[in-house]
């Protein structure tokens, strides 16, 4: 999963973790250096929420 993330080009992640509802959640950066807080399906990789900030 952590492989997928950065293919879909997030960066710089520091904080991966399990969420209490199973999702994957990530905060980093997304490939135009903005901050990324971001949720993932953990089957399909879908992106579920993300907050992308400056």
């Amino acid at each position: 999963m952590k492989q997928k993330i950065a293919d879909m080009g997030y960066k710089d992640i520091r904080t991966f973790k399990v969420t209490d509802g199973n999702c994957y959640e990530i905060y980093g950066y997304n490939k135009d250096g903005k901050k990324a807080e971001v949720y993932f399906n953990p089957v399909t990789a879908e992106i579920v929420k993300q907050v992308i900030g400056k």
